[in-house]
Formats: structure tokens, C-alpha cells, sequence
């Protein structure tokens, strides 16, 4: 079994940004967002073919704005171009329509991010207890996803042409590229920072001389216990006057595999929709180019398959931190 998990609000953004903002209906919808976005939720389903599959989103900030203010603070564009940020937005109840005919459970937790909840549906004991025999496959194009990589689970990063080729992402790749195992790429990026979410890092410490001490040393936690053998002295220091915000940047990098919501895989059953009610939306979004790769709505895609050993159940619940079938 296979269990694919989409990133919501990163596939929007990515596809809000590859498709032109002239893209809409006859009447003057905006559709661009929307179509990109259904557009790599087949692809995907396409090329991984899952037997269930879920969508995670979030509402709101997470306990790293918390904990550090300035998280994701950078990121000027709601505020540079909000106008664009206005389309997008727009477009989301528009999305979420797609998700519901499809019968595609999405799931949100007050306070923790998108990441979370991927995390935890991926490595989250409660979980995989249901099934030893579970595979996971996170598509998104953020690369902290990595960190989950495990002998279960895999990352699948959707082409952007004519820039960016798909890639499926497993444990030999990733400790063939870094030379560290998934889990210690948190230390690597506490160390070296991250740009993109506004993560200090340490000081004087670059992707370089990052990689190194991880390689070296391990997890943050034991380059500090060892600390004195670290080498140059004024390596040392720089990562003796940053121990805290080391130790800050970790906790913000880790993505949480243990958020409280509730779910069941007969609640995530990939292929249980109703065709006519995905062929009345897509004919009113203007999406007639999709139709070949809908399931029970072309003549060549094959129909997902349905393990016999489980019951078709669908539960709704609205509270925070609960599976939700929007």
C-alpha cells in the first residue's frame, strides 16, 4: 500500500507562480492556481499510484513564530505584491472544491505547520502501527521533507519545465548527496541557517563547513559534547557563541511527528468519488484538458485499485487537530 501526502498551500504557490495569471474561464475566473494544482495532483497520482492518499494544509501561525518572531518574517511577497496575493487566495476555495469532488481528505492543526502533520503521517507511531506494510510518499518541492526519508518514506518533487525535472527522493540519494542520513540534515541546516524560513544558523558558519561537522560529529546535541575537538579554534569559538541559537534553529528546522490529530486509513482510500460530480466542476472551471487523466473519467486511465482487506469508511469531522473532509 501507498500512501501519498500533498503539500497544499506549496504545490498552490508553485503552481500559481509556472502558470500564467492570464489563465481563467469564459467569465472571468482566475484559474491558474487551480489548474496547476490539479494538474500535478494527477500527475502525481499518475506516476505513484497510490492506494490512498491525503492533503495537508495549515490555518494560521505555528508555534516557531512563537518561539522565534521573525520566522518566515523574509518573505515579502504577500506584502510587496498583494494584488497577486489576492488571486491566489481566491483561488483556494476553488481548490479545495477539486479536493472535495475527488473525495480527497485534507487535514490542518492549529498551531503547527503543514510539515507537521506530513511528519507525523509519515513517522508518527500512532500511525504506522496501523500498518507495518505502509509506504509514504510526500510530494512537495520543499526540500526540508527530506528529513523524513526513511526505509518507508520517500519524497517526490513534481517537474517545473522547462527549469525543473521531477525527482523521487529515497535514503541511498539522500546520504549519496550529503553524505549524512535524512535526520541529521535538521543539524545541517540549524548550523549553516536557512534564508528561505528566516533560520539564524550559527554565525560564520557556512553550507561547507556545516556539512563537515555534521559528517564529523553527528547531531548538534554531540558536536557540542565534543566541542573541544573541534578544530580550528576559531571554528570552536564561532560555535561556542552561537550555542544557543544552534540549539534555536534546531528546534525550528525539526518538523514534529507527533502532532494530536486523529485519522484512519479507510478515511484516506484513494478512488472512492463520484466521476459525474469531478466532470460537472472541471466543465465549469474550464478544465477539459484534465479529463484524459482523471480516473473513471477517461477511457485509458485505469481505475484505482482498492485493497480488499479494507472497508470504505468516511468519517467528517471539523475540530482542530481532526481529519477533515472538506
Amino acid at each position: 500500500m501507498t500512501l501519498v501526502l500533498f503539500d497544499f498551500l506549496n504545490l498552490m504557490h508553485r503552481a500559481y507562480h509556472a502558470y500564467p495569471r492570464t489563465l481563467a474561464t469564459k467569465e472571468g475566473e482566475q484559474t491558474n492556481a487551480v489548474y496547476g494544482l490539479s494538474n500535478i495532483l494527477l500527475n502525481s497520482i499518475k506516476k505513484l499510484s497510490p492506494t490512498h492518499i491525503i492533503v495537508a494544509t495549515e490555518t494560521g501561525p505555528s508555534f516557531r513564530h512563537l518561539a522565534f518572531a521573525p520566522y518566515k518574517e523574509n518573505r515579502g511577497w504577500r506584502r510587496e505584491r498583494p494584488d497577486e496575493a489576492e488571486e491566489f487566495d481566491k483561488q483556494i476555495p476553488r481548490a479545495l472544491e477539486v479536493l472535495n469532488a475527488l473525495n480527497i481528505p485534507v487535514i490542518s492543526a492549529g498551531g503547527y505547520e503543514a510539515d507537521d502533520v506530513i511528519g507525523t503521517l509519515c513517522r508518527g507511531s500512532k500511525f504506522k502501527v496501523q500498518s507495518s506494510k505502509l509506504e509514504t510518499i510526500v510530494v512537495s518541492s520543499d526540500q526540508d521533507f527530506l528529513q523524513l526519508i526513511d526505509e518507508t518514506t520517500k519524497v517526490f518533487r513534481p517537474a517545473r519545465p522547462p527549469f525543473i525535472k521531477e525527482k523521487l527522493w529515497d535514503l541511498d540519494q539522500v546520504r549519496e548527496t550529503y553524505q549524512i542520513d535524512p535526520i541529521n540534515l535538521i543539524d545541517y541546516k540549524a548550523l549553516r541557517g536557512d534564508p528561505s524560513d528566516n533560520i539564524p544558523g550559527v554565525q560564520g558558519i557556512g553550507e561547507k563547513a556545516a556539512l563537515k561537522l555534521v559528517q564529523e560529529f553527528g547531531s548538534i546535541e554531540n558536536i557540542y559534547t565534543r566541542i573541544s575537538q573541534i578544530f580550528p579554534i576559531s571554528l570552536r569559538k564561532k560555535l561556542a557563541e552561537g550555542a544557543e541559537i544552534a540549539v534555536l534553529s534546531k528546534k525550528l528546522s525539526t518538523i514534529v511527528t507527533d502532532v494530536p490529530i486523529s485519522f484512519d486509513l479507510k478515511d484516506c482510500l484513494w478512488g472512492i468519488y463520484n466521476p459525474k460530480k469531478v466532470e460537472k466542476l472541471f466543465l465549469d472551471l474550464e478544465f477539459k484538458s484534465l479529463f484524459s487523466k482523471v480516473p473513471l473519467l477517461s477511457k485509458t486511465s485505469k481505475p484505482p485499485i482498492i485493497p480488499s482487506s479494507l472497508t470504505v469508511s468516511r468519517n467528517t469531522t471539523s475540530d482542530s487537530g481532526q481529519l477533515v473532509l472538506i
